[in-house]
């Protein structure tokens, strides 16, 4: 069977062992998608290509130690992660910046903050869905992040749609715990505003 026929649960069991014809492979299937997501809220053609090649080098290198249950999710999420994080290193260079600031400078400035807020928000969603079981987080991934209906979850996973629920239900109570600062002031990242997520 070709690489190309290969599902991507086998492929990524094929990526932990090092094979890189099966890289390859995950690489044709997702580079595009990744690419499409990043310029969407870039722009930039030229960074969209080098956030997206970072992505895929960062996978080969920790290969063995990542955790993906499922690589569609899986993209999605290191998009929007190396979207922010390519933000933060921009703040930071213009915080050394030593400059006369006129009214238009000083509303960047503010912008450059509502970034850095959405940033420490991705933050400790991150480390909300660490703290679920590597199933519930699937789950919300695919809800909240793919906005895939809970049948589609249930068929896909071999799943009751009540314990689809279950697992979102689960997954919005220890989030809505760990956000529960900023949910309170209604700060939107990554294009997803608290209302869409946790809904």
């Amino acid at each position: 069977m070709q690489d190309s026929e290969l599902t991507n649960e086998i492929l990524l069991s094929k990526l932990k062992e090092s094979d890189h014809k099966a890289f390859e492979e995950i690489y044709r299937r997702f580079w595009r998608s990744s690419f499409r997501q990043l310029y969407a809220k870039s722009g930039d053609q030229e960074l969209s290509e080098e956030l997206t090649q970072k992505i895929f080098v960062s996978l080969w290198e920790r290969r063995a130690d990542l955790q993906i249950q499922y690589l569609p999710a899986y993209f999605a999420a290191a998009a929007k992660f190396s979207f922010i994080n390519h933000l933060k290193s921009r703040i930071k260079v213009e915080r050394f910046m030593h400059i006369t600031q006129s009214e238009d400078e000083l509303q960047q400035q503010n912008n450059s903050l509502d970034t850095l807020a959405a940033k420490e928000l991705m933050e400790q969603l991150y480390n909300g869905l660490e703290r679920l079981s590597p199933k519930t987080r699937q789950i919300f991934l695919m809800s909240r992040i793919e906005f895939q209906p809970i049948k589609k979850i249930a068929l896909a996973l071999h799943l009751s749609e009540k314990a689809v629920e279950y697992h979102i239900t689960k997954s919005l109570k220890t989030l809505r715990i760990v956000l529960r600062d900023y949910l309170t002031i209604g700060i939107v990242a990554i294009g997803f505003s608290s209302t869409v997520l946790f809904s």
